[in-house]
């Protein structure tokens, strides 16, 4: 497992994309690809319609398959857990893309593979990461796993067993006042 984990409260994502917008920019990759990008999903029905904002991006894999991908060695895992691409060494064959369940690998039109970089160089200075840093909601966090206070809430579960073992800690929204209540539930 990683040193430290992206949380995600997903109570407080709004989907406005400033991540995405300041990744792309520190990145300087061109403004139609994104390292991170927002997956929107609608749910429930009127009138308890519940949208939610997911964070995708790298989550930096206990065991990344797009390391075992590469066939160059372009990309490893450092010892502090996050997933590095050494663009020199890449040869765009595209495995590490097709290999990453999260895709969150690209290629740019250069014809080499990129994707987020966990911000090490910030991180190197003390700073948190380009997107954590950006969110006006507060919603992203980037944080030693021993560290999350819940405070009540539930950590969300479909990541929890991936076998890739993701460094991600997605917070559910809180159920109260009707809000959030799953299909058929009492009012």
């Amino acid at each position: 497992m990683s040193e430290r984990v992206f949380v995600i409260d997903l109570a407080r994502c709004t989907g406005c994309q400033t991540c995405s917008v300041a990744c792309r920019d520190r990145a300087d990759v061109p403004d139609d690809m994104a390292l991170l990008r927002i997956e929107t999903t609608e749910s429930g029905t009127y009138p308890n319609p519940d949208l939610t904002h997911r964070v995708m991006h790298c989550f930096h894999c206990g065991q990344p398959a797009c390391v075992d991908a590469c066939p160059t060695g372009a990309i490893w895992k450092q010892s502090g857990g996050l997933v590095t691409l050494e663009a020199g060494q890449c040869i765009g064959c595209g495995g590490c893309l097709e290999a990453c369940p999260f895709h969150a690998v690209v290629l740019l039109p250069t014809g080499v593979a990129a994707k987020c970089d966990g911000c090490a160089d910030e991180l190197a200075a003390g700073w948190d990461p380009t997107c954590v840093r950006s969110c006006p909601m507060r919603a992203l966090r980037y944080a030693a796993p021993a560290t999350l206070r819940l405070e009540g809430r539930m950590l969300e579960a479909a990541l929890r067993d991936h076998s890739a073992e993701p460094a991600v800690a997605y917070l559910c929204r809180p159920r109260q006042h009707g809000i959030g209540r799953p299909s058929g539930a009492a009012h």
